[in-house]
């Protein structure tokens, strides 16, 4: 075991001194992102731990501990925290950001539909394109994104269109910036809370570049009309949790996202200029025994001040290796106290627990695909349970 406290500053501090790659400032001509005004009509908002990714950093036994009891809390009971100390300018992510409005603005959907991603197969790699979901009413989904894992910086010139070409060399070294620095800077922090070796989760994800399993993603929000919001009731993405280990959205002015509280209560994710809202999803909740709660987190539409803004949105999903078991990681004193096997059902019939590639795979196939059946759920609530690989999932529709 560790001693968390006491550890040694550079365990944790191995990437430290990386800075955002030069990639980043040699760029082509792009149409800029004009960042908004944040809302000024929100005050119901979600009580948020923020942790200050620096003080990973500090020798300082005292800062370590209470950075460490910060997380413990956000991460094992709002399963959310907002993260600063990124090592990344507000400049870098409006230029991201401005890359995720050309990619879903700037190329024909003729063109973009010879790019869509194999979601059937279970895999978002490639365009998922606005329209393609049904809604409540029959209303379209106004989703559509774009996304990128480590084969799309091979072969580039077949796996991309024209207009997107250009900007490649950038996004693989945002993305590679995003995992091997910030993403395995919050492992770390995840993995003393859990009273592991600083590497101890990092271990479970591929190392290989760009972006080992992972999956960076450019995201665009369209505004719908008032009949549609009215039949929708105003939700754009349903209630949902991730399929991965931990997901990281770098933060930008349209509110839209809610969390669902412990105490059964949706509420507001603050915009956090320069920082991130991470989440624990699927994968890390069942390696951390249920220590770890992957919230589910819905985006409706944004407060009366923001209405008619597009929302554009950065997101990296962390993912372990494909072949890693979704068992709890018994190693850590705090799961062996704390923690239980999520597919003990699947292990009592001597069956193992489903790897992080078929969990991830299932769950895309029915992306999209959920129905929510009245005559089971009379409340009217939404809320629908499904069993996947196991395990009895909810998620509201």
């Amino acid at each position: 075991m560790v001693d968390v406290q006491h550890a040694p500053a550079e365990l944790s501090n191995r990437t430290q001194d990386a800075r955002e790659p030069r990639q980043l400032l040699e760029r082509p001509n792009l149409s800029p992102w004009v960042e908004p005004e944040t809302t000024k009509s929100v005050s119901d908002w979600a009580e948020l731990e923020t942790i200050d990714l620096t003080l990973l950093d500090s020798q300082d036994p005292d800062v370590r501990a209470t950075l460490l009891k910060q997380t413990k809390k956000a991460l094992s009971v709002d399963g959310f925290m907002l993260v600063t100390g990124l090592g990344v300018s507000p400049a870098t992510i409006a230029r991201q950001l401005a890359i995720a409005q050309h990619l879903t603005t700037g190329t024909p959907r003729e063109v973009k539909e010879r790019f869509t991603a194999k979601m059937s197969a279970g895999s978002y790699r490639g365009y998922k394109l606005q329209g393609i979901w049904n809604k409540e009413g029959g209303v379209p989904d106004n989703i559509e994104h774009y996304n990128f894992e480590s084969e799309s910086f091979a072969h580039t010139a077949s796996q991309h269109p024209e207009t997107t070409a250009p900007f490649i060399p950038e996004i693989e070294a945002f993305a590679k910036y995003t995992y091997h620095h910030i993403i395995r800077r919050i492992l770390t922090l995840i993995s003393l809370t859990l009273e592991l070796e600083p590497d101890a989760l990092w271990k479970l994800h591929d190392h290989r570049s760009p972006i080992g399993a992972a999956c960076q993603r450019y995201m665009r929000y369209t505004p719908r009309d008032k009949a549609e919001e009215e039949a929708t009731s105003g939700i754009w993405s349903k209630g949902h949790t991730d399929y991965n280990t931990v997901s990281l959205l770098f933060s930008q002015p349209v509110t839209a996202l809610q969390i669902l509280t412990p105490e059964n209560d949706w509420k507001w994710v603050k915009h956090v200029p320069g920082g991130a809202v991470v989440n624990v999803a699927d994968a890390l909740e069942f390696l951390s025994g249920g220590v770890l709660k992957a919230t589910r987190h819905r985006v409706i539409r944004p407060p009366d001040d923001q209405a008619g803004l597009v929302r554009y949105v950065l997101i990296h999903f962390a993912r372990a290796k494909l072949d890693v078991r979704l068992d709890p990681i018994w190693e850590s004193p705090v799961v062996k106290r704390e923690g239980k096997h999520a597919f003990q059902n699947r292990i009592d019939s001597g069956e193992p627990a489903p790897t992080q590639g078929e969990w991830l795979e299932e769950r895309i196939r029915r992306t999209g695909k959920e129905q929510y059946d009245e005559k089971k759920n009379p409340t009217g609530s939404g809320l629908v349970r499904e069993n996947i690989l196991g395990r009895t999932v909810e998620y509201y529709v």
